[in-house]
């Protein structure tokens, strides 16, 4: 009887022994896993701080200006093209057969 005993203790001793064995070794996987997942994450934050750093730098007011006048001929608005928004109406706004309607829109400087 002693010896049934130890047989299942000794039995028992070496299932929890590999079971213990298991969980460290996922453990172990699960460590490495999130390692690289931080690496990951610390690669993606350079990366958008780089493409914000890029972004600044394209969307500088003076560059934008410069890319405005020598590509599409941007000039500043002249005074006469100013209207008030009380003065403009819904047929300033009407197109006949896809074209603009003959009525130009009335001129005025903006008053603040």
């Amino acid at each position: 009887m002693l010896r049934f005993v130890n047989i299942c203790l000794v039995l028992g001793l070496g299932a929890v022994a590999s079971v213990i064995y298991q969980a460290k070794y996922e453990a172990r996987g699960i460590d490495e896993r999130i390692i690289a997942l931080n690496k990951q994450i610390e690669t993606e934050r350079d990366a958008v701080a780089v493409l914000r750093a890029e972004w600044s730098l394209l969307n500088r007011p003076e560059r934008i200006e410069r890319l405005a006048k020598k590509y599409i001929k941007l000039v500043p608005p002249h005074a006469q093209q100013l209207v008030l928004l009380d003065e403009v109406t819904e047929r300033d706004f009407q197109h006949d057969d896809g074209r603009e309607a003959a009525k130009p829109i009335k001129s005025a400087a903006i008053a603040h």
